[in-house]
């Protein structure tokens, strides 16, 4: 038994060091500087900064949610040849870097502007409550989705642009010019949004799961989650939220993809209406705060005031 315990040790330290320190070099193939972000949003922007000087990843596929992935050995192999991590702080990603040696773990959310986590208006913009959500925070703690906000998406871009002329000085130039297009684009499709969800401030909408915060804090509307705390949902609540969607006319229920979609469903049976997908994980960030703008918009023209 000593000898086997031995060897297993042995073997466990070897595939350690495979893991944390043998991984890929932080370059590509192709000569190119690597870069790993832990969630597809984050990559997208990366990507746009980017250019064709560095090679971004993604640990997190488009699809997943974070409360159920853990990445695996290729998973932080691959993250280990990475030059950089871009992370926002998700447990996942807290787990992933720990064996990482050589990778500089850079804290992109560090100069945004956050909100408390939340997903009942009537509690203010925020909403506290004491239990945990999908991603193992607090609900007493900060919204982790700050990159459904267009000005945390140009704090986190002006950082990501920083950390890349450091690891490679010669595309400087190549960064800043990527950026500024990037911040020019943000600008015009804030710009958008805002023209078109003008008509429904304060207006409620109704998510699943209260990752929309940030969306909603921007554009003044306010969203109410079915689910709270990541537990399974209570009749009590359930016929609470009813209540409320009954009383404000709603007529669309919002599901994120990461979810399972029956209670969301259960509500919109009880109120005569039906779920539609909304995505706060999708990669084109720009693009998908349009189409959450265009949807959430579309879903309140639909219903009659009272």
């Amino acid at each position: 038994m000593k000898i086997f315990m031995t060897v297993l040790t042995a073997f466990s330290a070897v595939l350690s060091l495979f893991l944390c320190g043998c991984g890929e070099q932080p370059s590509a193939a192709d000569g190119k500087i690597r870069v790993t972000a832990g969630l597809p949003p984050v990559a997208y922007i990366a990507k746009k900064i980017a250019g064709e000087r560095i090679s971004v990843q993604t640990m997190l596929p488009e699809g997943k949610s974070p409360h159920d992935y853990a990445p695996g050995p290729r998973d932080v192999r691959n993250a280990s040849g990475a030059k950089l991590f871009l992370s926002t702080g998700l447990p996942f990603e807290v787990r992933a870097v720990k064996p990482l040696q050589s990778v500089k773990i850079v804290d992109i959310t560090k100069d945004a502007a956050k909100i408390p986590f939340g997903g009942d208006h009537e509690h203010g913009p925020g909403c506290i409550h004491d239990h945990d959500d999908h991603t193992g925070h607090h609900h007493e703690a900060m919204d982790p989705h700050i990159w459904l906000d267009f000005d945390n998406i140009s704090k986190m871009a002006k950082i990501i642009t920083a950390e890349f002329s450091a690891v490679d000085p010669a595309g400087i130039a190549v960064f800043k010019k990527n950026c500024a297009a990037l911040l020019a684009e943000i600008a015009a499709a804030d710009n958008r949004i805002k023209a078109k969800l003008a008509p429904y401030k304060d207006r409620e909408f109704f998510v699943y799961h209260a990752a929309f915060g940030y969306f909603a804090h921007r554009y003044h509307l306010k969203q109410t989650a079915i689910e709270l705390g990541g537990r399974e949902i209570a009749p009590a609540r359930l016929a609470e939220v009813i209540r409320k969607a009954r009383k404000s006319n709603t007529r669309v229920i919002f599901v994120q993809p990461q979810f399972n979609p029956a209670s969301s469903k259960a509500l919109a049976d009880a109120i005569g209406g039906k779920v539609s997908p909304l995505d706060p994980l999708a990669g084109n960030v720009i693009e998908n705060l349009e189409n959450m703008a265009d949807t959430i918009s579309t879903a309140f023209a639909g219903e009659v005031k009272k």
